[in-house]
């Protein structure tokens, strides 16, 4: 859980406004385009997706991320990498998916160095309510 609460407080240091309700784009100068977008929003939860565009897709494709915050909880967690779902804590191994045994963990592992790439790099989401 460690983590997840660990993604939390980093993911409010790159968007301190969590009311959004909206997609909204971070731009750094020399540096690729981070799309950020609402996708549902609940009493307790919020649903976000990160777009990073990176600028040469023959080498490494864009870099997709479907995020499920916990406010209530105040944790973060991965639902979505790069078009797969529904990790499971541990896989026996080998698997139908030809995936890692401890999967999820990798992925939020991924999840929270790419947060600190973020916030090392300046990206950040200044943005205010909508109505």
């Amino acid at each position: 859980m460690a983590m997840y609460e660990e993604n939390y407080q980093a993911l409010i240091a790159l968007i301190p406004d969590m009311t959004v309700d909206s997609a909204i784009l971070s731009s750094i100068h020399d540096l690729p385009d981070l799309h950020m977008e609402v996708i549902e929003r609940g009493k307790y939860t919020l649903t976000i997706s990160f777009l990073h565009l990176l600028d040469d897709h023959d080498i490494v494709p864009d870099m997709y991320l479907k995020i499920k915050v916990y406010r209530d909880a105040r944790v973060a967690e991965v639902l979505t990498y790069q078009n797969k779902t529904g990790f499971a804590r541990i896989y026996t191994y080998p698997n139908s998916k030809i995936r890692y045994p401890i999967e999820k963990r990798r992925v939020n592992q991924f999840f929270s160095e790419w947060l600190a790439y973020c916030a090392a790099r300046g990206y950040r989401f200044a943005c205010s309510a909508t109505t």
